[in-house]
């Protein structure tokens, strides 16, 4: 269904969709960091680097999720994605068959394989013990498989566990996202902004783009929610500027209805 303040504001696209898509990814200089050194790992087949990073920080614009509860399960899905043709009902026998098809592509073909595991804090201690054996297939000079882990927090704190130590070990690259500045959210906005308008200046004054930023607290996700739903608001209000009583009259709504405390109490 098409967003009612598209026409109002003469918008092509759904400018804050907090649906991950390349058009709209927005790069500042710690992404643009993770992403080179995590591009420089896939391409140069060094085998596995994690970008950590928390809820909202944009982890999921560089891959999708992908989480299952089982090593055996995951293998499969694993092997399901990347197209193998055969299959073995058990764990030893998908291996076998996965190594095979990796062998094939990376070495015989020439081929980069690229595994990106998003939201890899869900995984335990068996899916990580099976990332570690996939890390293992490699030739005499590169691996077979690139692995690429986005996850949050909770995945530091698993790998620093004694079990976790072997895996740890071969991590190549690590990165770490963080919430954007006052000044960096404001540029994903316009960026965001430009690519959904073809080029037109967005209707947000510089107040209520400090409002943004300061109750999304520089979270790109909760910037862009809340961005979203002025957008919204302005449209009901037959409003084509958008300032700070509208951004704080979204947020006061938005804290209500999630029963949320404002966590800007107390400050000047």
């Amino acid at each position: 269904m098409e967003l009612p303040y598209l026409q109002f504001f003469a918008l092509k696209d759904e400018p804050f969709s907090t649906v991950p898509s390349p058009r709209t990814v927005f790069l500042t200089s710690v992404h643009s960091t993770a992403l080179e050194k995590t591009a420089y790992v896939v391409g140069a087949k060094k085998g596995l680097a994690v970008v950590f990073g928390d809820t909202g920080t944009g982890k999921s614009s560089l891959g999708r999720l992908l989480h299952y509860p089982t090593p055996n399960s995951l293998l499969r899905t694993i092997a399901q994605e990347f197209g193998t043709e055969r299959t073995d009902k058990s764990f030893k026998g998908m291996l076998d068959i996965f190594k095979a098809f990796l062998y094939q592509k990376a070495f015989e073909e020439k081929k980069t394989v690229v595994l990106i595991i998003d939201e890899a804090q869900t995984l335990k201690m068996p899916g990580i013990e099976l990332l570690r054996q996939l890390s293992n297939y490699e030739t005499n000079s590169e691996k077979l498989i690139q692995l690429v882990m986005l996850a949050q927090d909770d995945l530091r704190a698993r790998l620093a566990h004694p079990r976790g130590r072997s895996f740890r070990s071969r991590i190549v690259m690590a990165s770490t996202l963080e919430a954007l500045s006052a000044r960096e959210t404001e540029r994903m906005i316009d960026f965001r902004w430009n690519v959904a308008s073809g080029g037109e200046a967005h209707p947000f004054s510089p107040d209520a783009l400090r409002a943004i930023f300061e109750h999304s607290q520089g979270v790109p996700r909760e910037a862009c929610i809340i961005a979203d739903n002025s957008l919204l608001l302005a449209y009901y209000q037959r409003k084509s500027r958008i300032d700070k009583d509208l951004v704080q009259e979204v947020v006061a709504d938005r804290r209500s209805a999630l029963k949320l405390k404002d966590d800007t109490d107390g400050k000047d």
